[in-house]
């Protein structure tokens, strides 16, 4: 009963997200903040969060085809230059593959969780995090925590059927030490919310479906602000904001909504709160560019 109850929940979300009407907002163009510097923008940027340790450091990392790296830069773009290796740019993180990491986080405790979460084909089993203590900038290595495996609920055969390609996934982000998916369907214009529950080692954990939204379009990123009172979620052409409704819960998509249209910007595809009032978005155009945006310059929708 239990899990029919929650499935019932998930879809109430949709139909009540379906139904939003937006204004009609002339999309906004965004001028660049910086240009990322060398490796990180050689390939496909696609995470972005900010440490919790060093203050002005945001970590970054590449898609499939890069070295298991992530790489510390600056508002500026500028990298930090590797103590051990100054022709190795970035931390190498050892005892992992990158099969395809789409998402990266940072939780409480002070771990980056890089989400090997990709997953285009809908055919993956092996869908991991990888936890690693956050490294010092120039550090040049890190040493791996653990892996912990997830699966989707809804998905019953490897690959799904292709009018149910909705498993693919480039957003996590943290409330606490608790980590939060949001996937990037290709069946439809939602996305859909899920939430790991006391995560197990070996075995494979089972995420909890928590709601659905319409963001007409593809999620390519996610972040929690510093308070954990806000979800930002990123697509190829607009920002959305959303306050969860519940004081200390994560039912954002319950709560206020605020969105921004964008144009100008290629391949968007990593997002994170800089402070309270601060958005940033990673993308892929020429050799990777960071955008900063207001939060002030959303729009309330809800």
């Amino acid at each position: 009963m239990r899990i029919r109850f929650c499935l019932i929940c998930v879809g109430l979300a949709a139909t009540v997200a379906s139904a939003l009407e937006l204004p009609k907002i002339e999309p906004v163009a965004l001028m660049p903040l910086a240009n990322l510097e060398g490796p990180p923008g050689s390939r496909e940027v696609s995470g972005i969060v900010p440490s919790r340790q060093w203050p002005g450091v945001f970590w970054v990392h590449n898609d499939s085809g890069d070295e298991t790296r992530i790489y510390p830069v600056g508002r500026d773009g500028k990298l930090f230059k590797s103590a051990r290796s100054v022709d190795k740019p970035g931390v190498l993180i050892g005892g992992v593959i990158n099969s395809d990491w789409e998402a990266i986080a940072l939780d409480e405790s002070g771990r980056v969780i890089i989400g090997d979460v990709g997953n285009n084909s809908n055919g993956r089993r092996d869908l991991a995090l990888h936890y690693v203590v956050e490294p010092e900038p120039t550090v040049g290595f890190g040493g791996l925590l653990k892996s912990v495996f997830v699966r989707y609920p809804e998905q019953k055969t490897w690959p799904a059927a292709k009018d149910d390609f909705n498993y693919d996934c480039e957003g996590i982000f943290t409330k606490g030490d608790t980590v939060y998916f949001v996937t990037k369907r290709r069946s439809d214009s939602l996305t859909r919310l899920y939430r790991l529950d006391a995560p197990k080692l070996g075995e494979v954990n089972v995420l909890t479906a928590l709601a659905d939204f319409d963001v007409r379009g593809r999620a390519t990123g996610s972040d929690a602000s510093p308070d954990g009172k806000r979800l930002v979620v990123l697509t190829y052409t607009a920002l959305w904001m959303f306050e969860a409704k519940t004081p200390g819960g994560d039912d954002w998509f319950a709560g206020k909504i605020w969105w921004m249209p964008f144009k100008d910007v290629k391949g968007a595809e990593g997002v994170c709160f800089d402070g309270p009032d601060t958005i940033l978005i990673a993308a892929e155009e020429g050799a990777g560019k960071l955008y900063a945006v207001p939060v002030e310059k959303l729009t309330q929708v809800r």
